[in-house]
């Protein structure tokens, strides 16, 4: 084979496909096809020879190859393998998103096995396991060299091992090849957004649709004040619009550092964003470069005056350049505003279709579209009543960017200069449209793509609603609801603890404390210290309680009124037992901040017990005892240790420590520990008790058998002394006659 230098790539005639493939179509010559996915082109059918140029080209344009390389069994190899990625659609109803990744990995992976001389990666045997090896391991080196991800590197032999075992039909290709462990997420699926910037950006985007919309519909003249909500801060909230590349400058670029820094803003000068005119030649000549004073001059007026122009032409033009582009921003404003009134997934709306017309009488209008990732289940978007106004407002700029053009979908793109054909948009607008334009109005703006505002609504609707509205609103399961979305914000978690600590502080100043001797006999002492003194009557110790007052549960004495603490050493311990269970959640700085105020109330509390006379030692001695020789209340020492316990004892409500929060996984961990040093130490208690039993059983048996023998012993002497009674009896009446004669002992003696 001649040199690479000798090499003499050719175009070949090619034919377009679009996937996927009609029911009965037939492909005769797969080497011609190029396969249209989505908006990508794939030219699927160079693949079929062996040497192809690598070249970069246009879009939709055909690889060159040497014609000459051409593979015989590989025409047949790639008709199946593009009705098997025609089968990813009408089979498995993958998006077509999904089935050019597909596309995109295979191309790569036949590159890379016809570099290596791997001809028949396509055949099926032992040299489509040889090729799919090679594979993994070229991936695997991209993996280690940081040139690719966990997902990536997962995606790449994924997507090709799918492939491959459809069209060749093994089985196994993934045996002994590892994928990369992916991190998961530990704190439960994509964070929302936090209320105080989801509110701004959606004020933010209102203002720019409906600003926009009015410049573009009703023809209002250059330049324009489009007016923005007062939560950016700004000393005069509103912009000037003017029909050039740089179309607005914040208050925070018109500053000289930025202005210097920004080298865009030269060609700008003409334009006066901050009081909405064209500058005059004495205000901005000295931003000009001359070596004269006349030089600057002259270039400052020319600049005005191409600046004039420019207005003028733009306000005398409805299908001006730029009020085009600047209808374009409003159209992803409004998809914006469209996903965060929905709730929408970015890939359902993205492929949402309309006619462009909207019903009068309708309240509420209906979407439907198919959601790919969930197995083509049908998902319908409602648009709400508040919402439709806008909804309408935006057809008709829709009609207006169109401009006598057709296009099924809802949201379209024209290409980056505007100059395309309107096509389905892409995941990546929306992302852009936040870097370059929201967040150079904004700066302090915190990234939010389709998924954070998707979480925020559904946050929204927990809040709102509960968890089984929320999924259904959003069109996932309660499974779903619980594992990714029901997990809340930090900045939610650290507001509702601001509260609860100062609610804590609050009720430690307003809790009273008696000495002994006015405790009134009748009240019933609680587990938590002190006595209540009007049961059945519960009332709030202050104005946000983080537990309801009631007299059912013994947690709602925490917080009423009518708990008093008495100055005894009772109590004492309680509180004291307490705030050494609490110190022991504390693991780090966090933990720290959020139960410090609760440990201070129970040290307030003993304060105000050792403030009464000769109450000040008992209470140093029962603190003493408590923290180091960790002697508790029976109440305190034998709670069980779980994630609600913990919450009720902290004054909060069950179901507070969720794993899904991230504040409280330190927390989480040493409620874990404390549990299971608890599940030890509860053992050790059964075994020593087992054994005592089983002692107690021991002693209780020889007892027994003593019982038993003494028992024995008496009835044994009982009969004894019963039979020689018998004998007596009979010797006294004569029955017995005498062996020997009277006197005859004596004698003998």
């Amino acid at each position: 084979m001649n040199k690479p230098s000798d090499l003499l790539f050719t175009a070949r005639p090619t034919i377009t496909l679009e996937l996927p493939l009609e029911k009965h179509a037939r492909i005769l010559r797969p080497e011609q096809i190029i396969l249209k996915i989505a908006d990508k082109y794939y030219d699927i059918g160079a693949l079929c020879y062996a040497v192809r140029s690598k070249k970069r080209r246009r879009s939709g344009q055909p690889r060159e190859v040497v014609t000459s390389s051409l593979l015989k069994r590989r025409p047949k190899q790639i008709l199946q393998l593009i009705r098997a990625l025609s089968n990813l659609r009408t089979d498995g109803g993958s998006a077509l998103d999904t089935i050019a990744r597909h596309a995109y990995h295979m191309n790569q992976f036949i590159d890379l096995s016809d570099a290596a001389g791997l001809h028949d990666c396509l055949a099926g045997g032992e040299a489509t396991f040889n090729s799919f090896r090679a594979w993994a391991t070229a991936t695997k080196e991209r993996y280690q060299k940081q040139e690719i991800g966990e997902h990536e590197h997962n995606f790449r032999l994924t997507h090709v091992c799918e492939m491959l075992e459809a069209m060749t039909g093994l089985e196994n290709l993934m045996q002994g090849i590892r994928k990369v462990k992916v991190r998961s997420n530990p704190n439960g699926g994509t964070k929302p957004l936090a209320l105080g910037d989801f509110a701004h950006a959606v004020a933010l985007n209102q203002s720019l649709f409906d600003g926009l919309c009015d410049l573009v519909l009703e023809m209002r003249p250059f330049p324009f004040k489009l007016d923005l909500p007062s939560s950016l801060g700004w000393a005069e909230n509103h912009l000037w619009l003017f029909p050039t590349n740089t179309w607005r400058s914040p208050p925070h670029l018109l500053r000289d550092d930025a202005i210097r820094a920004n080298r865009r803003t030269r060609a700008c000068w003409a334009y006066d964003y901050e009081n909405g005119r064209l500058a005059t030649i004495d205000e901005i000549e000295h931003r000009y470069t001359g070596n004269s004073r006349w030089e600057r001059r002259h270039v400052a007026r020319a600049a005005i005056k191409n600046a004039t122009a420019r207005v003028a032409e733009a306000n005398a033009n409805a299908q001006d350049t730029w009020r085009f582009t600047l209808g374009m921003f409003a159209q992803r404003a409004f998809l914006f505003l469209f996903i965060c009134n929905t709730g929408g997934n970015a890939q359902v709306v993205r492929s949402l279709e309309t006619d462009g017309a909207v019903d009068a009488t309708v309240s509420n209008q209906r979407f439907r579209s198919i959601k790919w990732r969930a197995s083509g289940k049908k998902v319908t978007l409602v648009a709400p009543a508040t919402f439709m106004p806008r909804l309408r407002r935006f057809m008709e700029l829709r009609k207006y960017l169109l401009q006598g053009r057709k296009t099924p979908y809802l949201f379209f793109s024209c290409g980056n200069r505007n100059n395309a054909l309107p096509a389905q948009i892409r995941d990546f607008h929306l992302e852009n449209y936040y870097r370059q334009q929201l967040i150079e109005i904004d700066p302090q703006l915190p990234r939010m793509g389709p998924r954070a505002l998707r979480a925020s609504v559904d946050d929204y609707y927990i809040r709102l609603h509960d968890s089984v509205v929320a999924a259904a609103v959003m069109g996932h399961t309660v499974e779903t609801e619980y594992k990714k979305y029901a997990r809340g914000s930090a900045n939610d978690h650290r507001d509702e603890l601001t509260l609860f600590m100062e609610s804590v502080s609050q009720s430690a100043r307003r809790q009273r404390v008696i000495p002994p001797k006015d405790v009134v006999p009748d009240t019933p002492p609680l587990e938590q210290g002190g006595r209540c003194d009007c049961f059945g009557h519960p009332e709030a110790l202050a104005a946000l309680p983080p537990i309801q007052p009631n007299c059912q549960d013994s947690q709602g004495c925490l917080f009423c009124s009518h708990r008093v603490l008495i100055a005894g050493e009772e109590d004492a311990r309680k509180v004291a037992s307490a705030a050494y269970v609490m110190e022991q959640l504390i693991l780090g700085p966090k933990h720290e901040e959020e139960l410090r105020p609760s440990i201070a109330k129970c040290d307030e509390d003993l304060e105000k017990i050792a403030a009464f006379p000769d109450c000040r030692a008992m209470v140093e001695k029962v603190r003493k005892d408590v923290f180091e020789n960790e002697n508790l209340t029976p109440f305190w020492a034998d709670t069980k240790i779980t994630k609600d316990s913990v919450s009720l004892e902290a004054g909060r409500k069950k179901g507070t420590i969720k794993k899904s929060r991230p504040v409280f996984c330190d927390l989480i961990e040493a409620i874990d520990t404390a549990a299971t040093a608890e599940i030890n130490r509860v053992d050790e208690m059964r075994e020593q008790l087992d054994q005592a039993k089983a002692e107690t059983a021991k002693y209780r048996s020889l007892w027994e058998e003593a019982v038993a023998r003494e028992v024995s012993l008496v009835k044994e002497l009982w009969d004894a002394r019963e039979a020689w009674a018998k004998e007596r009896e009979a010797m006294t009446r004569g029955n017995v006659t005498p062996i020997r004669k009277p006197g005859e002992n004596s004698s003998r003696s």
